[in-house]
């Protein structure tokens, strides 16, 4: 029989890492040895430990997950402050090559350790973050509402519009961007007939606009993700160009169909799309003031962090940015808080 994810669904944690082992002994033409062993092994019960205390197991971790847990690894001594990115880059490399043979073997869609669990190259984690002048230019880059309906935009401009404010404004994952349905957003103008949505008319995106009490609705796999958000502008107004072109018979209008569609119109855009996108946008923006090899690993993580800490920046209570940021505690926020105030851009300067 094929194995698939779902007739393995109940596979155990300790079975995934007998058969990477069993996979990296058979590549390397030996049988890893003992000592090896207990040191992968080390990292594997770590990363478990960390989803054990949150109440979830090895297949149900995000991208988010891998990151907080890369950034916040014990040092071993009591005279470091942090772990070095040495050691963040072996940890990162053995789980990834563990949940790429699960993956491999049937056991599991996706890896969690993708680019948004990447930690940055230097113990800092300065390229984490875009300084105030950067982060201004990235949105200055942006198109002017005005352009959004333009006639002759075509719809995966608006769409990518919309998208890139989510990561920027709201602080979304690519987990998050990927789970929007339709039903997510809830508006006085956006009502629902007979399981057919409706947008209100009139609508001019820029012009000034009464409140609209926007509200997007994160359905996270923990917890903590789950939660609404009021959004602001120009998110809010570039979200209603957007759904004025998504609302259409070719795009699918179920309420759980996806907010943002592919190129095929009624798929979920894909991880690495969402990725490229941000990375193309920041990569457009700041190349006058940065080097292709300071931005090279920027994407959307970096947004999201960024927003984050324009957060912090702005004096919110740290309760409140972890429940907008979908955050279990104040720990994922301290690699971040270094950041407030002396803001450092992708290259590492001030």
């Amino acid at each position: 029989m094929t194995t698939t994810p779902e007739t393995d669904a109940g596979i155990g944690a300790e079975r995934v890492f007998a058969a990477w082992a069993g996979m990296r002994s058979a590549i390397a033409l030996r049988t890893l040895s003992p000592d090896s062993i207990k040191a992968y092994r080390s990292v594997w019960n770590g990363w478990l430990a960390y989803l054990a205390d949150d109440g979830h197991d090895w297949d149900t971790a995000a991208s988010e997950d891998a990151r907080v847990f890369l950034e916040n690894l014990a040092p071993s001594s009591p005279t470091k402050s942090s772990v070095s990115s040495v050691t963040q880059k072996r940890y990162f490399r053995v789980l990834k090559e563990i949940y790429a043979c699960a993956v491999a073997n049937g056991w599991l869609s996706r890896n969690p350790f993708d680019h948004d669990a990447k930690v940055a190259s230097t113990e800092q984690m300065d390229s984490l973050v875009f300084n105030r002048n950067d982060w201004g230019e990235l949105f200055r880059s942006l198109p002017a509402p005005s352009e959004v309906i333009a006639p002759d935009t075509p719809w995966q401009s608006v769409r990518d519009h919309s998208m890139l404010l989510m990561m920027m404004q709201c602080g979304l994952t690519v987990a998050e961007l990927r789970s929007l349905n339709l039903a997510s957003v809830q508006s006085p103008r956006l009502t629902w007939s007979d399981g057919r949505p409706d947008l209100a008319l009139p609508f001019l995106p820029w012009e000034p606009q009464a409140a609209q009490h926007v509200r997007l609705t994160i359905n996270g796999a923990r917890k903590h993700q789950q939660r609404t958000l009021v959004l602001a502008d120009p998110n809010e107004t570039v979200l209603f160009a957007w759904l004025h072109v998504r609302l259409q018979e070719r795009f699918g209008l179920a309420a759980d169909a996806p907010l943002y569609v592919s190129q095929k119109r009624k798929s979920r855009l894909s991880e690495k799309s969402i990725f490229l996108l941000a990375h193309a946008h920041i990569r457009h923006s700041l190349a006058q003031r940065h080097s292709v090899d300071a931005l090279a690993h920027t994407g959307p993580m970096t947004l999201r962090n960024s927003c984050i800490v324009r957060w912090l920046d702005a004096g919110l209570a740290d309760s409140e940015v972890l429940e907008r940021a979908g955050l279990k505690d104040a720990q994922a926020l301290r690699r971040l808080r270094q950041h407030v105030v002396a803001i450092h851009h992708p290259g590492g300067n001030p």
